[in-house]
């Protein structure tokens, strides 16, 4: 993870999008995504799949917490918490960037 990701910072208005350089497949529970250019590949699970899923490029980060939260009936401010963390690692392995 470069400094330069690390450093991203995901507020309520930031829009999540997936690279068009990464596929997905299912594979059981898990949702692997594979990014094509690097050819490393990564594996989502429930609360990481949903919030990837919902990264079109089009919901913002509040959007998406208020998603997960319903649907998850978990705290909103622990979903902002753990979904900023995510796109963080996301978009540290080019596998997301911010639309906004």
């Amino acid at each position: 993870m470069t400094d330069a990701s690390r450093s991203q910072a995901w507020g309520d208005s930031s829009v999540p999008r997936r690279s068009q350089a990464v596929v997905e497949q299912r594979a059981s529970e898990s949702l692997v995504l594979v990014h094509i250019d690097s050819g490393r590949y990564y594996a989502l699970e429930a609360t990481g799949d949903r919030i990837w899923q919902l990264c079109d490029g089009q919901r913002t980060l509040g959007d998406i917490v208020v998603a997960v939260s319903m649907h998850y009936g978990e705290d909103p401010a622990t979903v902002r918490a753990d979904a900023a963390e995510l796109l963080g690692q996301l978009a540290a392995e080019g596998l997301i960037d911010d639309a906004s």
